[in-house]
């Protein structure tokens, strides 16, 4: 399991860090790109496949978060959750959108677009790249917990975790994608508050 910790700073400014819990592999990202999608879509397998092409870049944090709403058709979500739906309706009220849908991105949790439209997706990255912004973390592993020192800073934040599968291939045997065999990349399984950070030293774990 991978751990990623989002010090979200203001709207427009936030640290993202990632690990492995038993590896010392850590990186900052510098641009959270958000996949909303679900296995009972249609439309969706082409979102899906840019997400694993956006995933091997160490500059972008991509997250996949499987909606529950097209359960109905046929194939229920392996990976669909309540709380994703939940989600991006907070998105949609948020960006003033009439509806949700899927495939959507949201970029930097600032824009959203139709997730398989691949030339608006580069055009968001160029426009969004650096909106995370790094912080001089230290990280270290007691055991398998990870252990993150913040330093002293102005700035303050919430944190969250977030728990990801990497790469997990599905058949649909039902509803629209009925037949296929389609991979998701970082599958969001959990995110939780973990702390708050009010710009002076800590350690959190």
């Amino acid at each position: 399991m991978t751990y990623f910790f989002k010090f979200l700073i203001t709207v427009s400014f936030a640290a993202t860090l990632t690990g492995l819990a038993q590896a010392g592999n850590v990186r900052q990202a510098d641009t959270v790109v958000e996949l909303f999608t679900s296995q009972g879509c249609s439309s969706c397998p082409p979102a899906d496949k840019i997400m694993g092409e956006l995933v091997k870049n160490p500059a972008i944090l991509g997250l996949s978060y499987a909606v529950t709403y097209w359960d109905y058709i046929g194939w229920k979500d392996i990976f669909g959750s309540p709380k994703n739906d939940e989600r991006q309706v907070r998105y949609r009220d948020r960006m003033k959108a009439r509806y949700v849908y899927t495939p959507q991105m949201v970029i930097a949790g600032e824009e959203h677009f139709v997730g398989s439209n691949a030339a608006q997706l580069k055009n968001k990255l160029q426009q969004f790249q650096g909106h995370a912004k790094a912080i001089p973390l230290k990280w270290y592993f007691e055991g398998s917990t990870l252990k993150v020192e913040l330093p002293a800073s102005q700035a303050k934040a919430v944190i969250w975790q977030v728990d990801i599968d990497h790469n997990k291939p599905v058949k649909i045997r039902r509803g629209e994608n009925t037949g296929k065999v389609l991979t998701y990349h970082n599958v969001v399984r959990d995110t939780r508050k973990i702390g708050t950070w009010n710009g002076q030293k800590k350690i959190i774990s």
